[in-house]
């Protein structure tokens, strides 16, 4: 009698989770008004819109407000995650409803179908595995957030050193600041440039200066290389500094980062192969010498 009714509070909590996230909800009129504004958006909050989780927003969100999660200093800090990956928070919260749910139905389910089969399974196991992927439920969506945001930093430091470059170019060709910041972002068509040209043309149309609209794109992206190329635009901009000298040094100030950051990375991945390395040549040893120790085994 315990175990069915631990089994059918587990199911339970598991279809309120699942249930409680599945329900659709409309956009509030924020929602609606940045996405009316971020024409180019990143490929995966394009990609978010034709995932079923898409009709979750809204609904986690909304508990998350209510409970007082979103005023946590740590929720703070995922916001320039959340702004470089194009990912809204509801989506995040909306997984983890789901694979919470998900955590909690899967292991009576299992429990029911062994019983059912006749293999018998303590009552710990599936309590201890509900447990388990419950935390990691929690925790799974936000890891994928993280990871997702260092590879676009890295991607856009990248971007940024070939940016600057192109804005010599175009001021050696005789163009403005103001003319070749938003020429040189619209010379290719990848994400980042396309959102740095966005926003230099939104902060033209609006009357504010290039450099600080990248200031601001690179506090809320939190790149501090784009932090830095506002810096020197502004300097250049307000006390009258050569532009195209101070903007050299700094692509190639960029360029010397990431090739530091390169070297760093095999130097990691060179040392990180050592342990598979020595394992394989521990087990090559037992292979070679099995054979001779059995028999001074066998011959006593």
């Amino acid at each position: 009698m315990t175990a069915v009714v631990v089994v059918g509070v587990l199911v339970g909590l598991g279809l309120t989770g699942i249930l409680y996230g599945t329900v659709a909800v409309a956009p509030s009129l924020d929602t609606v008004a940045r996405d009316a504004v971020r024409k180019v958006v990143p490929a995966r909050q394009s990609r978010g819109t034709n995932n079923p989780l898409a009709l979750l927003h809204g609904s986690g969100m909304g508990w998350a407000r209510d409970v007082g999660i979103l005023d946590h200093p740590s929720w703070s800090r995922l916001s320039a995650a959340f702004a470089i990956t194009g990912t809204s928070p509801d989506l995040v919260v909306a997984q983890v409803f789901a694979w919470v749910g998900a955590g909690l139905v899967l292991p009576p389910v299992l429990w029911g179908l062994g019983a059912v089969l006749g293999i018998s399974v303590p009552l710990g196991f599936p309590v201890l595995l509900a447990a388990v992927l419950v935390v990691v439920g929690v925790f799974l969506p936000f890891a994928q957030l993280r990871e997702e945001s260092l590879r676009r930093r890295r991607h856009v430091r990248i971007v940024v050193g070939s940016y600057v470059d192109l804005v010599v170019l175009c001021l050696a060709g005789g163009a403005g600041i103001e003319s070749a910041l938003v020429a040189a972002a619209e010379v290719s068509s990848d994400w980042a440039s396309q959102r740095l040209g966005r926003t230099l043309l939104l902060a033209r149309d609006s009357g504010q200066a290039g450099w600080l609209a990248i200031g601001d794109l690179g506090r809320q992206w939190d790149v501090p290389e784009l932090c830095e190329l506002a810096s020197t635009l502004q300097l250049a901009g307000t006390e009258g500094a050569r532009v195209r000298q101070a903007l050299t040094a700094r692509a190639v100030s960029l360029r010397r980062h990431e090739q530091a950051d390169a070297e760093s990375a095999a130097n990691a991945m060179t040392e990180r192969l050592f342990f598979p390395g020595a394992l394989l040549l521990v087990g090559f040893l037992l292979f070679i010498g099995y054979p001779a120790f059995s028999r001074i085994l066998g011959g006593f």
